[in-house]
């Protein structure tokens, strides 16, 4: 497994990077869901359709919670891009036995109030269009060894409706009910659901 070892200096620096590719390829940014920091980790469950969306979970960071920033990445992608791990990056391999070392972090990482933990559950990219994810196992696991972190569903959705650039909009939405894998999948895939038609009026003329 690969830990993150965190630096002030690479955190400036894609920090600066994120902000600068955002204001200049999309058109607009719209946070919804009307959520504050506090004193809880946050472990920010969302769907994954891009290159783009560990960097909107940075985004999400950087604007509402202000937390040290950690990922979940696939142990051969980091392997290639180790930049990432010195700004909160670590690894999970699917197929070996270490994936049980890489959930027990996770909590780890979720035990500390001032952290938070970017998850994509259904662990592969998929279609934008995609109207159900999956959750794997290990999600429920997670949120079982972490009942102190506070769950946040994020739904990231792009358009282009009449403009060249594209819209980014972003619904966040504080799950509380069972860390039961069924539960928390049934409940996001509505947030998901329910993101889209919001999405829809809120860029309607």
């Amino acid at each position: 497994m690969i830990k993150p070892n965190h630096s002030v200096l690479h955190s400036k620096l894609i920090d600066a990077y994120i902000r600068f590719i955002i204001r200049t390829d999309f058109r607009d940014v719209i946070i919804t869901g009307d959520l504050e920091s506090d004193n809880r980790s946050v472990l920010l469950v969302a769907n994954h359709f891009s290159w783009w969306d560990g960097f909107f979970g940075w985004h999400i960071n950087a604007k509402i919670f202000k937390k040290r920033f950690h990922i979940m990445m696939l142990e051969k992608e980091l392997a290639q891009r180790m930049f990432f791990s010195r700004v909160g990056a670590f690894s999970i391999n699917q197929k070996s036995r270490g994936v049980i070392e890489s959930l027990n972090f996770c909590s780890e990482v979720l035990s500390n109030p001032m952290n938070m933990l970017v998850m994509f559950p259904q662990g592969k990219l998929e279609s934008l269009h995609s109207n159900h994810i999956n959750f794997h196992k290990g999600v429920e696991r997670i949120v079982k060894q972490s009942p102190q972190a506070r769950v946040v569903f994020a739904a990231c959705l792009t358009d282009y409706f009449a403009h060249r650039k594209p819209t980014l909009t972003i619904s966040l939405k504080e799950y509380i009910g069972s860390p039961n894998l069924m539960d928390m999948e049934q409940s996001y895939n509505h947030h998901l659901s329910q993101s889209i038609v919001e999405q829809e009026n809120i860029h309607t003329p």
